[in-house]
């Protein structure tokens, strides 16, 4: 407060009219300052909180105290501990009176309990999909984890719809025939899904090297479209990958595992509680199981597919063969350092070298070098230098 209006107020008599003039304030503001002075002194000239005496409508003290315990519960479990949640909890327990999810942040900023990150932003160039009924489409990936022994991975499949995890087990290493066996364990309870994203994993697919792991033509044989993701583009299966830093930050908080039978025990509890009691806020707060449950699912009539046809460009090496994976076709040292186009699909093979056809035939599944079927006994002929 300016000093000459303190002495103004304190003092003896003066001309109101023309010290307001000379301070450049109202005569109301004089007299309010002064009323104040002669109410409770210097004191009285201090400035006061603006705040009313009463708020009727101000969150109770006892509902602050449940948020903050919440928030303190789930950040202990390793759970999410966002404003969106804690209020979902608190609908969920049937708490009587449930502040809004903008009050509920309020109360956390109040407390201390949020650090401002400006940057953290969402990319709206992503394009987003979602299946639209269950089982439509699922998700799968396998991420690395750490136990008493050492590093093991874990297997996860989550149907893209509903967010529902139909599979999760965790393994040394995730081979072509683990990866299968979960899919398998996880079709037996919530059925056969339609469609099956992954990444280029050697687990789950080979196609970018030229041949087809165990788990794709497995899914072929049983009707689901096996789909693969972009090389380095991880944002295709956002929504498993979103998922391991949920499960990640649950086990985080856990002792860690002595050994594999140990982490799959960890492991079947947060499955347990994340399909059936933790609310997702991509579903409007309701549980992966509710809104697994909550639409028909795809029915797969388990018809199979046809194996995708290969198409490379290979050269012919000094002893007249052609290895692609897994075959290794013969075709005659004659042709030895040419360049040879091969289609081949699972049941035949067709070799083309100048445009012109030099094998067509019928793949013997039973081995991986197909012969030339020429007749035996006649003239042999030497590997070219």
């Amino acid at each position: 407060m300016d000093v000459r209006l303190v002495a103004a107020v304190a003092g003896p008599k003066i001309n109101v009219s023309a010290f307001c003039r000379e301070v450049g304030i109202s005569r109301e503001t004089f007299y309010f300052w002064q009323r104040r002075y002669r109410e409770a002194g210097l004191a009285g000239l201090e400035d006061r909180s603006s705040a009313p005496r009463t708020s009727p409508h101000r969150t109770p003290e006892s509902v602050e105290d449940e948020v903050v315990c919440l928030r303190k519960q789930l950040t202990d479990d390793g759970l999410d501990n966002g404003a969106d949640t804690i209020r979902a909890l608190m609908v969920r327990s049937g708490h009587g009176s449930v502040p809004s999810v903008a009050t509920v942040w309020r109360i956390l900023v109040r407390r201390g309990f949020v650090v401002p990150a400006p940057n953290k932003r969402p990319n709206k160039k992503w394009r987003r999909f979602n299946a639209s009924v269950p089982n439509e489409l699922w998700q799968a990936d396998a991420t690395k984890w750490t136990i008493a022994t050492g590093q093991v991975e874990i297997l996860v499949f989550l149907d893209d719809c509903s967010r529902l995890v139909t599979g999760c087990r965790a393994v040394l290493t995730a081979t072509t025939d683990n990866t299968w066996a979960t899919f398998q364990q996880a079709t037996t309870r919530w059925g056969i899904p339609l469609g099956q994203l992954n990444d280029n994993g050697l687990n789950f697919s080979g196609r970018l090297r030229g041949f087809e792991v165990r788990f794709e033509i497995e899914l072929r044989a049983a009707g689901v479209r096996p789909i693969v993701s972009t090389p380095f583009h991880p944002q295709t299966c956002g929504k498993v990958e979103r998922f391991h830093q949920t499960l990640k930050k649950w086990l985080r908080a856990r002792p860690l595992a002595s050994d594999l039978d140990a982490l799959q025990q960890q492991l079947d509890t947060f499955i347990a509680y994340y399909n059936h009691e933790r609310p997702h806020r991509a579903l409007n707060n309701h549980t992966p199981i509710e809104a697994f449950n909550a639409t028909p699912r795809a029915i797969n009539p388990q018809i199979p597919l046809p194996a995708p046809e290969q198409t490379a460009t290979l050269a012919v090496t000094n002893r007249g063969l052609i290895t692609i994976n897994p075959w290794v076709i013969h075709v005659g040292v004659a042709h030895a350092g040419k360049q040879a186009r091969v289609m081949l699909n699972q049941t035949h093979a067709a070799v083309f070298i100048e445009n012109q056809l030099v094998r067509h035939l019928e793949l013997d599944r039973t081995r991986t070098y197909q012969p030339s079927g020429l007749p035996r006994g006649g003239p042999r002929q030497r590997p070219l230098p």
